[in-house]
């Protein structure tokens, strides 16, 4: 048995620190140690031991989401399933049922792409009859290709525009390219300057590049080869080397032509210069041409893995096959790979959004106990959703919505728990609050029975996941306590939280679900103004204040599904469905390449905007304003 004890002060601690350390006598016993404490020394009891009874349990579940163990939680990861088992553990010992009824899982996998993984071509071989051609040179495979070995005739099929301006249509209705290549012009009709011929600057939705790869798709193309217009003012010159995702994905091999090789695969007999001006007139559908084509791909694709997680608590009576959806995501950034200024640093996510999860957890569980002890014999089903892949877009809710397990149209509401883990002043931010008629009488009610404060948004749009939900006529309720210094750096960390004032959010959240489960069906209506609480997704030294979609189908752009009132977007006119296309004269391919303009921007910076608007190309003057 020791005898001494050893006293370690350590002096960076103020309230620990003594002049000197010292050496004391031990007792006789070890088990009959226990020196005074000082209130410093109980500081973490005494907060927890004041605070409301869930923060203890709020903390718990933050603590473990955001641990290094996990990695910060990056969709694909064995950080990412390893949450997920946490998460599941939890929902089968609080009795629910998992929501996936067709193979009885927790489950919901889909796979997703971003903007900085292009794929990777590991073989690329095309030749014209008996003449190869040079990768890089000639032709480049395209980031939506798919991998394939196929020789084939080619089909010209102009702009490959299904219905486009006053009837026109590069097909015929019983247009059949099955086992052909088809060559399509990129864009779409143009007039004798190279201006398109239905946008007033650049190009309408017409040339979105995914709707013309699946018009040909659909009508069997075994594959596909793009080629810029040879006079095309407004478009791209050269090859797309960089490979972008922004066109989606195929399962059939998609190259990129130059004008010279397009002409080498027409034959003597055209020019891609005189098809284009029949296709221009719209005097050409499709066109078989005499040679046939090889392409050879084989590609890597740089789609990663995410599941979303999901339980059901089943109502009874006669509102059993109604629903209430509350939802959280629970993925971040892991080491970096979107949405931050330190790529390669662990991202913890503990506010964003280890809280969100640790509040959904919770209502599961006093949900499962309510709905076992309550004498109420009409309650809506539950469904408890955590969502993947938010970070990346919205993914995981857009894949929900897409592929429910119930009809969209029985849902009564959705909650969204996003960044609930900082209250400030007891002052919470809830959006939504316009998207149910009743919700002008709701919300008081319930926000008057509690302690808190609500700043209340009537948008049912923004960077989070009940955006999806709203765009199907959803009644959505955003519960969001703001943004931090932390957001989207290393330093979100379980201690910057606020665990008390999380319990309270979790609170306040059952409230409004407990009123949500039993009470008359919501009335969805629309806010034409929507918007959000919090706007961007990276610091930037100037504020826009658009709310971008994350599912666009444009070639090119950036679809604007609310506008902030007070920012520079709001002073210069823009408005909820317009695309950005060009900023200045810099094509807008996406989010990302939005914020890289704007962290090199300053206040007062006037950018010149080409904005799509109700299918016309127009010019907005913006003077970009400090956030």
């Amino acid at each position: 048995m020791l005898r001494l004890i050893f006293t370690i002060v350590l002096c960076s601690f103020p309230a620990l620190a003594q002049p000197i350390g010292s050496v004391t006598d031990g007792p006789f016993s070890i088990t009959s140690f226990r020196p005074e404490s000082t209130p410093e020394d109980d500081a973490l009891e005494s907060y927890f031991n004041a605070s409301n009874p869930l923060a203890i349990e709020f903390f718990e579940h933050l603590t473990l989401l955001s641990n290094p163990w996990v990695g910060g939680r990056q969709p694909g990861t064995q950080g990412s399933k390893l949450a997920g088992q946490y998460i599941t553990w939890n929902l089968e010992r609080f009795g629910l049922a998992p929501a996936f009824a067709e193979n009885s899982s927790w489950y919901q996998p889909f796979l997703f792409d971003i903007d900085s993984t292009p794929p990777i071509v590991n073989k690329a071989f095309v030749a014209i009859e008996d003449m190869a051609l040079v990768d890089e040179r000639d032709f480049v495979v395209l980031g939506n290709s798919g991998s394939g070995d196929i020789t084939a005739p080619i089909t010209f099929v102009g702009y490959a525009i299904e219905d486009g301006e006053n009837g026109y249509s590069s097909f015929d209705t019983e247009t059949d390219l099955t086992g052909q290549i088809a060559l399509m012009l990129r864009y779409e009709p143009l007039d004798e300057n190279g201006v398109s011929q239905w946008a007033q600057r650049r190009f309408g939705p017409h040339a979105s590049i995914k709707d013309k790869m699946q018009a040909v798709i659909d009508r069997g193309a075994a594959g596909v080869i793009l080629v810029n217009p040879p006079n095309s003012r407004d478009g791209r010159r050269g090859l797309e080397k960089n490979r972008s995702t922004r066109f989606g994905y195929t399962d059939i091999p998609v190259v990129h032509f130059t004008q010279d090789a397009a002409n080498i695969a027409l034959g003597q007999a055209n020019t891609i210069s005189g098809l284009q001006q029949l296709a221009d007139a719209g005097e050409i559908t499709t066109l078989k041409l005499q040679q046939n084509a090889s392409l050879i791909t084989e590609v890597e694709t740089s789609k990663l893995h995410a599941q979303n997680i999901a339980a059901v608590l089943q109502g009874r009576g006669e509102l059993a096959d109604e629903w209430v959806v509350l939802g959280s995501h629970y993925d971040h950034v892991g080491h970096g790979y979107t949405g931050t200024s330190s790529p390669g640093e662990l991202h913890r996510g503990a506010d964003d959004n280890a809280s969100g999860t640790s509040a959904n957890l919770i209502l599961a569980r006093l949900f499962s106990e309510y709905y076992a002890t309550t004498e109420d014999d009409s309650l809506r089903s539950i469904l408890i959703i955590f969502f993947d892949a938010e970070e990346a877009g919205l993914l995981g809710s857009a894949h929900f919505v897409k592929e429910p397990t119930m009809a969209l149209e029985s849902i009564n509401a959705m909650i969204n728990l996003d960044m609930v883990g900082n209250l400030s002043d007891n002052n919470i931010s809830l959006s939504g609050t316009g998207t149910a008629v009743e919700f002008e009488t709701f919300v008081p009610e319930v926000i008057e029975r509690s302690s808190i404060t609500a700043s209340l948004t009537p948008g049912g749009t923004g960077p989070s996941d009940h955006t999806n939900f709203y765009k199907e006529d959803i009644p959505v309720l955003f519960f969001f306590t703001g943004m931090t210094s932390e957001y989207h750096t290393p330093k979100d960390e379980a201690f910057t939280t606020n665990p008390a004032g999380g319990a309270v959010v979790t609170e306040l959240a059952y409230d409004f679900a407990k009123r949500l489960v039993n009470d008359d069906k919501l009335t969805f209506t629309s806010n034409t103004k929507g918007g959000a609480s919090r706007t961007t997704r990276m610091p930037s030294p100037v504020r826009l204040g658009v709310h971008p979609s994350y599912s666009d189908s444009m070639e090119t752009g950036i679809l604007l599904t609310g506008v902030s009132e007070g920012t520079s977007a709001a002073d210069a006119g823009l408005l909820p469905d317009d695309v950005l296309l060009a900023w200045n004269d810099i094509e807008l391919t996406g989010g990302r390449k939005l914020m890289e303009l704007l962290k090199e921007s300053d206040p007062g910076d006037v950018v010149d905007f080409t904005v799509q608007r109700d299918n016309e190309n127009i010019l907005v003057k913006v003077t970009l304003k400090a956030p």
